[in-house]
């Protein structure tokens, strides 16, 4: 009897044992069924994992970095709750490459099979492929206790596979709303106009891209990854099961957010739309009880996925430089409505009530917040101008490209008659005109550049060229690059004779799109 009860204590050590493995042992397609060779997988308890998949979010490498994200739509239908309005968002971890920090975002929904290994109190239920399924009818605690319970398994037993901010652990969360949209649409990889889109680029029709609707989802919800990924390489952001939130959800109140906390914010739809009405500006208030049944609300339609976060200062330094940084943002702020400070310095010094002084400085801290939103928006004005100057530049060439090439045909042509000439040249003259009107707006923007004194400069051309380089758009880079070089010569030098000669002597291969 007692050999009998060794052994059994045995097998119990080997199945809790079991149950804290690191190493991933699952079947590769119940793990990642769509695998690339940039995804980061974080392990799970009973050999299981989760594939992410890195946002990049431009930075200037900054702790108080950040970038406005427009969200929401155009349309005022049901704007109270999807109408347009600004966030701002930053990423934790740095990037090998300049210009861009990146957070971690669950390429798929969580599953039922990666649900169980964290929540299954010490048991390893098989995974299978019915577990493929999106986890749904968990509440929004449950995800949170999901999050907590892998967070601590992971500090527990995997902390070296966590990511790092400085000296701190990342750690599992429900991701924001503005980190959801964020990745949702596309991040860097798509075109700011690309962004602004109801949805982010589907070529091939909606249909292929979200797993809604009777004839896709059949009225229930299906395995993970089914359908085509967005320009991230994430899966089933819209339809499928609508998506939980960190925060809180808020009306829209003209394009902000209102002051009243609610419900849970759930994204994305979920299987039971019309695929035709899905779009990442949706978003719905679940209550986060049940009034019926008392209880957190749980639905058939709802589930989550997860990031991977990290505290917002990771070490002694950073806090340091998040100082350092402030005082710098907030002494440009103040040069920017230096007169209006000097006015209630003045009004301040003359009276000695106290209540006056506290308004005083709060009207001056009022002042520095509005400075600093102008500053903010100066830098990304000036994005969107070198952006324009980069499509501006590659215009240019291939309009000089093109009157290169019709007059080289009149000169070795002879057979031409004198219509086909006189066609060819009045073709060339139209190219002509368009190359002054486009040389004269590329030097315009240049100026428009040039003269913004309270932004820096480097540092945007730096994270556009980044986002260019990015989504593989180099012809694109390297005019930006040749926008940026132009603001080191003596502005006499910008004429439109100079730019087209600059331009004239681009190769083709430096010029145009490689793909």
């Amino acid at each position: 009897m007692r050999l009998i009860i060794y052994g059994l204590a045995i097998i119990g050590g080997l199945t809790s044992l079991s149950a804290f493995a690191a190493d991933p042992s699952w079947p590769k397609n119940l793990i990642d069924p769509h695998p690339l060779s940039d995804d980061f997988t974080l392990p799970m308890p009973c050999g299981g994992a989760m594939t992410f998949r890195a946002v990049e979010v431009p930075s200037e490498g900054g702790v108080l970095d950040d970038i406005p994200v427009q969200m929401g739509q155009t349309s005022t239908e049901q704007g109270y709750s999807n109408y347009i309005h600004q966030s701002p968002l930053a990423a934790p971890f740095s990037s090998s490459k300049a210009g861009v920090k990146i957070y971690y975002i669950g390429k798929y929904d969580v599953t039922r099979n990666q649900y169980d290994a964290i929540m299954n109190n010490g048991t390893c239920p098989k995974p299978d492929q019915a577990g493929q399924k999106a986890m749904n009818e968990v509440s929004w605690f449950d995800a949170e206790d999901f999050s907590k319970k892998w967070s601590v398994w992971l500090l527990q037993n995997a902390k070296n596979s966590l990511p790092k901010r400085d000296s701190s652990y990342g750690f599992v969360r429900l991701p924001t709303e503005a980190e959801w949209y964020y990745a949702a649409q596309g991040g860097n990889k798509v075109s700011n106009t690309e962004f602004l889109e109801p949805t982010w680029p589907m070529p091939e029709g909606i249909e292929q891209y979200v797993m809604a609707g009777s004839e896709l989802a059949n009225g229930q919800v299906q395995a993970v990854g089914a359908m085509k990924p967005n320009p991230l390489g994430l899966y089933d952001m819209l339809g499928e099961v609508g998506q939980m939130m960190q925060d809180y959800y808020h009306l829209n109140r003209v394009g902000r957010l209102h002051g009243q906390a609610g419900g849970i914010i759930v994204k994305g739809g979920n299987y039971t739309f019309n695929p035709s009405d899905l779009n990442t500006a949706l978003r719905e208030e679940i209550p986060l009880y049940d009034s019926n049944s008392n209880k957190p609300t749980t639905l058939a339609t709802m589930g989550f996925r997860v990031v991977i976060a990290a505290p917002t200062l990771g070490s002694l330094q950073e806090t340091t430089q998040a100082e350092t940084q402030f005082t710098d943002l907030l002494q440009k702020a103040e040069n920017v409505s230096s007169d209006t400070h000097q006015l209630i310095n003045n009004l301040k010094n003359q009276t000695t009530e106290a209540s006056t002084k506290a308004g005083l400085d709060r009207i001056s801290a009022q002042l520095d917040s509005d400075a600093r939103v102008r500053i903010d928006a100066q830098a990304a004005t000036m994005r969107a101008q070198i952006e324009a100057a980069s499509a501006l530049g590659m215009n240019i060439w291939e309009h000089q490209h093109t009157i290169n090439l019709l007059e080289k045909e009149l000169s070795i042509l002879k057979m031409l008659n004198d219509k086909q000439k006189a066609d060819i040249r009045a073709n060339v003259d139209n190219h002509k005109k368009i190359l002054q009107s486009s040389i004269e707006g590329y030097l315009d923007l240049i100026r428009q550049i040039s003269d913004a004194s309270s932004v820096n400069k480097s540092k945007q051309f730096s994270m556009v060229i980044t986002a260019y380089k990015t989504r593989k758009l180099d012809n694109l880079a390297f005019f930006a690059d040749q926008a940026q070089n132009l603001l080191s010569i003596p502005k006499k030098e910008w004429t439109v004779q100079y730019i087209t000669k600059q331009i004239s002597a681009i190769p083709a291969a430096q010029a145009r799109d490689k793909e």
